[in-house]
């Protein structure tokens, strides 16, 4: 089973390699080979970039192909659709941040959401959802699946938002210079913090926990999926595609 998954490492994972190898390497060997005129040339500083590029690229497709042969034909559709419509949602909402005119707390978060969604996408895209006879062969999802799937997704909230907190809580000198910040008098500085401590609170905060369910619902659906009642006899049956 593991065999059929060398292939794709081997060539895709390799050539990932080399191309990281190459990023790494070609800076020194331009150091010492290359005077300090072709050194600033526009093309031989983009070679590390652009075997970086490659090698990211790469990986990205590794990925989509190594998920794609693990689970074409297995994902029920019931699942397979729940996260579609969340990864366009996410694609959407991220749009809207970035054009949005009401706060700039969105239009920091956005390409990030639409970044990760955009991706997300294409991998998804790539997967081939359950057939009929799969789907007709689970039982309805049970209670136990829905709330194993509800704490799944509550704990990537909670996750989440205590690392938000922890990073991006205000600090001094509260988005002010600190040579500016420094100049201010004691009771400017508790009016700066106050300001900045009450804009965390309620625009920041509300706007990430919003942004984060959309992690959090990929991941209830998906651990709904794993705790649900299967018939595996039947679903042993049941050929993947691809």
């Amino acid at each position: 089973m593991a065999s059929k998954y060398f292939g794709p490492i081997k060539w895709l994972g390799g050539i990932a390699i080399i191309a990281f190898a190459i990023a790494l390497i070609f800076p020194v060997i331009g150091n010492a080979l290359f005077s300090e005129a072709l050194r600033r040339a526009v093309l031989i500083n983009a070679v590390p970039f652009f075997a970086a590029f490659v090698g990211v690229l790469l990986l990205f497709i590794l990925v989509i192909v190594l998920v794609a042969m693990r689970y074409n034909g297995k994902i029920p559709s019931r699942t397979y659709q729940s996260v579609e419509y969340v990864i366009m949602g996410g694609i959407l909402f991220g749009v809207f941040c970035l054009f949005q005119p009401f706060s700039f707390v969105p239009y920091r978060y956005g390409f990030l959401l639409l970044l990760i969604s955009t991706l997300s996408f294409i991998l998804w895209s790539h997967v081939v959802g359950g057939n009929r006879k799969l789907d007709a062969a689970l039982p309805p999802l049970s209670a136990k699946a829905n709330i194993a799937g509800l704490i799944a997704g509550g704990l990537v909230i909670v996750v989440l938002m205590a690392a938000i907190i922890s990073v991006n809580a205000p600090k001094p000198p509260y988005g002010v210079r600190e040579r500016t910040y420094n100049s201010y008098s004691d009771e400017r500085k508790a009016e700066v913090a106050v300001a900045a401590t009450q804009e965390f609170n309620t625009v920041e905060l509300p706007f990430m926990l919003i942004f984060n369910l959309f992690p959090a619902a990929v991941v209830f659906f998906v651990v709904r999926e794993a705790f649900a009642d299967r018939r595996e006899t039947v679903l042993a049956a049941v050929p993947a595609v691809g």
